[in-house]
């Protein structure tokens, strides 16, 4: 068969263009069967790392495909500025309770006392005094009601203890919740007061948490006595009543064994009086120094330092790199020593071999009047009422009973005892 040359570069142009279509079908076919494929994939939550493979062997160009994968996945991604500003959200809210650790230590006793924005403010004279008027008038009501309450036997109801007042009860249950809330405002407003004064006493037996605690005791009764025609400030009333409830807890609790206030306040003349000695060059001063600068005789300063004397516990090391306590070196006084207590063991024997050679009548008397069997001492009048004897009769009897042992005692080898029976 004959073809021209033009004919078969026409036909060459054709089948050119034919290729050019099937693959370009070819092309959109796989595609579209690789966007399937996707949406499948991410509709399980997975994408198979085999199936890339296998694309990847079928067609040359499969890479493109992966490339537009890409491009649809990051496109589907939220965008940047969204994650960033949910980042920064959750950030603001974790740094907000580390904010509020950082401002409050459960373990700080001072900032844990003073936690709370009402112990921050400081309060004028005018505020003061309003608020005292309104804790006067509360405490007020409160012995209204006391009254009643002895009256009737009973707590007085809410209507009884208005009628006795003279007002509503609306008016009544304000003027509490005013009063209530003035005596606290009034209470956390000194309460660095009361940590100024505790601070000055530690290191007398007491901590810190209980001198606070011992001196708002004190704050409150201050809130209940104060006058306001006393003519000063609460501040300078509440702070005696602060330094007393502080100074009397350190009294009755700083020493396993109570002292008196004044044993205190004349051990505290003899502190400052050894301070003093010291302060002026005399690190050891003696008894005659400090009794002659505390005004009391030195019998009187050793008795105060005597009962002034600090227990130890027999479970205190004595060392404090080791381990051994008071109890392991403090000998047991109710143990004897071993040579003592053979001693005594044949003091017996030796008693009961001379007694032997008395008669059952004295041997009976001497035991008797020297409690050899239970301890007991009897005098001549008892043992005399025991045999019914004369008091004269068993002193004979005992005198005779002494002279017999005296004169055994060389044929029995005990002279060593012969001074006891003099």
């Amino acid at each position: 068969m004959d073809v021209e040359p033009c004919n078969v570069v026409a036909l060459a142009k054709k089948a050119l263009s034919a290729s050019r279509e099937a693959a370009s079908l070819a092309e959109d076919s796989q595609s579209m069967g690789a966007d399937f494929d996707e949406s499948l994939s991410l509709g399980l939550g997975y994408t198979s790392l085999a199936n890339w493979i296998v694309e990847e062997e079928k067609t040359v160009r499969s890479t493109r495909i992966l490339e537009r994968r890409r491009k649809r996945i990051k496109t589907r991604k939220l965008p940047k500025s969204k994650v960033i500003g949910h980042k920064s959200n959750s950030f603001t809210s974790s740094d907000v309770p580390k904010r509020i650790s950082e401002g409050f230590n459960p373990n700080d006793p001072l900032r844990l006392f003073l936690w709370g924005p009402e112990t921050r403010q400081l309060l004028t004279a005018k505020e003061e005094a309003e608020l005292i008027a309104r804790v006067q008038d509360l405490f007020k009501l409160k012995e209204v009601k006391s009254r009643l309450q002895t009256q009737f036997g009973r707590e007085p109801t809410l209507i009884e203890w208005a009628e006795a007042v003279g007002i509503s009860c609306q008016i009544l249950k304000s003027q509490l919740r005013s009063g209530t809330s003035s005596r606290e405002k009034l209470i956390y407003a000194n309460l660095r007061m009361v940590v100024h004064i505790a601070k000055q006493y530690q290191g007398r037996g007491l901590g810190l948490q209980d001198l606070m605690q011992e001196g708002s005791m004190g704050l409150m009764k201050s809130v209940e006595k104060f006058k306001p025609q006393a003519g000063c400030r609460f501040a300078t009333y509440a702070y005696w009543w602060i330094r007393q409830t502080v100074r009397k807890a350190i009294f009755q609790h700083s020493r396993t064994i109570r002292l008196p206030e004044n044993v205190y306040s004349l051990l505290g003349k003899v502190l400052e009086a050894k301070k003093s000695c010291i302060q002026e060059g005399n690190h050891n001063p003696n008894k005659e120094e400090l009794a002659r600068r505390v005004g009391i005789t030195v019998e009187k300063l050793e008795k105060l330092l005597y009962a002034t004397r600090m227990p130890l516990s027999m479970q205190q090391p004595v060392w404090a790199d080791q381990d051994t306590t008071f109890q392991e070196v403090t000998a047991d006084t109710g143990v004897e020593i071993p040579d003592v207590s053979v001693a005594k063991q044949l003091m017996r024997q030796h008693v009961r071999h001379l007694l032997s050679i008395l008669n059952l009548r004295e041997r009976q008397i001497i035991r008797l009047r020297y409690g050899i069997e239970d301890g007991k001492q009897r005098s001549l009048s008892e043992i005399g009422g025991m045999f019914g004897l004369s008091k004269e009769r068993v002193r004979q009897l005992e005198s005779r009973a002494f002279l017999k042992l005296r004169q055994s005692l060389g044929s029995q080898g005990l002279g060593a005892y012969g001074p006891l029976l003099v």
